[in-house]
């Protein structure tokens, strides 16, 4: 069979759905007709992740564009901090936001310790105040 031909009659028959829906009989669905219960590849996942850490640089250049001054490890910070939990309840941090624009990086560090996030993430969370610590004596490039 030809698997090109039968990947468009596939694409014809489910259509693109960008979105998460059920279908007929309940199944989270997504793009051609993927069972969101299945599990994907390796290579399927990559695809996502690196997908999404492009959504996460666009929207941070598109809301706070002087991020990109911060020095890497702040911006790294940041980055992970979007993607783990969206610009919504990201942008509510105003605290952190302000100690970062005045390269305060200690009182950065410390708002980050000082919320639900950090007690949420765990390990994660003590890794970025490590790194945001970093940024102490650091130029911004």
């Amino acid at each position: 069979m030809n698997i090109a031909k039968f990947t468009d009659l596939v694409a014809q028959h489910e259509g693109l759905r960008l979105d998460m829906y059920h279908d007929t009989v309940g199944v989270p669905t997504i793009g051609y007709g993927h069972n969101m219960m299945m599990p994907i590849s390796k290579e399927a996942a990559k695809i996502i992740l690196d997908d999404d850490v492009k959504i996460v640089f666009a929207e941070l250049d598109d809301r706070m564009e002087w991020w990109r001054d911060l020095p890497e490890a702040a911006q790294m910070v940041v980055a992970s901090m979007v993607f783990n939990m969206g610009w919504p309840r990201f942008s509510r941090f105003k605290k952190f936001i302000a100690a970062l624009e005045d390269r305060a990086w200690d009182k950065a560090a410390y708002e980050m310790e000082d919320s639900l996030w950090f007690q949420q993430v765990k390990s994660r969370g003590e890794e970025l105040r490590g790194l945001m610590l970093s940024c102490n004596g650091q130029d911004t490039t």
